[in-house]
């Protein structure tokens, strides 16, 4: 697939920008990237195409930068929303878990990230633009782990890499069936006797 070579030069902060990120996220995630055009994201968010240009270098650009905003927020539900349900810090990796698949499986995010992502912004983009996102929250989580004595003191970015490997791969296997809530109740059940063998004997 086709990687980004561009990206829009660097923009202050403006009310433009932020109205056809709003708009486009809202069009993208409803009707998907290939049924918007520029027009329909300038129009929608009440500016010029010169001004959706001024901002974004192309279509592209403009989905990699709503599907950043889309990560960046649900990022941080994913650690507000497992905060509020962890009893036991080291709780953190299943109950993160379970949430992540939850966000990813509202229609605008699954998507924007899941069903357009990978095809807009090719495979490679796609996986490392995440990258960092998985990172931080399964680090916290596995940083945990290593705290209370579950798992041995160790480089905590590979094994970070493999479990956000298999967690995408079970969003992703969810987002494309036909039966969602099965998908998810079957994908969902084994992450959680995979990541069960980290933490231990779980109730999730």
């Amino acid at each position: 697939m086709e990687t980004m070579t561009r990206a829009s030069p660097a923009k202050r902060p403006s009310k433009n920008r932020e109205k056809l990120l709003g708009a486009a996220r809202r069009l993208f995630g409803e009707a998907g990237y290939a049924a918007v055009g520029t027009e329909d994201v300038a129009r929608a968010a009440g500016v010029t195409r010169g001004a959706l240009y001024y901002q974004f270098v192309d279509k592209r650009d403009l989905f990699r930068a709503a599907f950043v905003q889309v990560l960046t927020e649900a990022g941080q539900e994913i650690f507000d929303e497992t905060m509020k349900r962890v009893r036991h810090d080291h709780e953190d990796l299943q109950v993160g878990t379970q949430v992540m698949l939850e966000i990813f499986g509202r229609p605008d995010v699954k998507q924007i990230v899941l069903m357009d992502g990978p095809a807009v912004l090719g495979w490679t983009a796609w996986r490392e633009v995440q990258r960092p996102f998985h990172l931080a929250l399964i680090g916290h989580a596995l940083q945990h782990l290593v705290d209370e004595g579950f798992i041995a003191d160790q480089p905590l970015e590979p094994l970070a890499d493999v479990i956000s490997g298999a967690a995408m791969q079970a969003a992703l296997a969810i987002a494309n069936a036909t039966n969602t809530d099965e998908a998810r109740t079957v994908y969902s059940a084994s992450l959680m006797q995979l990541l069960g063998r980290l933490a231990g004997p779980s109730n999730f």
